[in-house]
């Protein structure tokens, strides 16, 4: 008995972990192209969960932002970014913090440009944003890693009303295999 609930227990939880798309924001390259000067240009796309919304703050430390770490080689002046959007290049990439603290901790290199584009109008939930680009004179392509601060609209409870919350996101920014043969 107590093993027909263990195996029906992990059957259940790979099945729940299966069962739907990943529920955060995701960054991710959508096209390389190789330019004649011998550089590459990276166009990145964000993409929002249902559940999430992209907020201009007050203040640029408010404010909703996603930073991609240690851009090697970045071509000064390169980088693009859509309407509604402002884009900064730092030493240290712009994490989200709480109170203070980094609420996530991606490897990000000294000395290493980082690309970060913090929203200035506010993103519907769902919503892909497109036009995000930089170029850089490495010409192999590399693994890189992206966090990013969005807001979660959580719904109301019982005796609670609706809110939002401010959450951090930390992921890979994989190359696509059909990117491995740039344009």
């Amino acid at each position: 008995m107590l093993k027909s609930v263990g195996a029906a227990l992990l059957l259940a939880s790979g099945l729940a972990i299966t069962a739907g798309p990943a529920l955060a924001m995701q960054t991710i390259v959508t096209q390389v192209d190789k330019n004649t000067d011998g550089t590459m240009t990276y166009h990145f796309a964000v993409k929002l969960d249902p559940g999430e919304t992209l907020t201009p703050g007050e203040a640029k430390v408010s404010a909703d932002f996603v930073t991609v770490y240690n851009f090697y080689g970045m071509v000064d002046g390169s980088a693009k970014s859509p309407a509604g959007w402002a884009f900064t290049s730092e030493e240290f990439g712009r994490t989200p913090t709480l109170n203070g603290y980094p609420m996530v901790l991606p490897l990000d290199v000294p000395n290493t440009p980082n690309l970060t584009w913090t929203v200035t109008k506010p993103v519907a939930a769902g919503a892909q944003i497109d036009g995000f680009t930089a170029t850089t004179r490495v010409a192999a392509m590399v693994q890189g890693q992206y966090a990013a601060q969005v807001t979660r609209q959580m719904p109301a409870l019982p005796g609670a009303a609706a809110k939002a919350s401010k959450q951090a996101v930390l992921g890979a920014l994989p190359t696509p295999s059909f990117l491995a043969d740039v344009k």
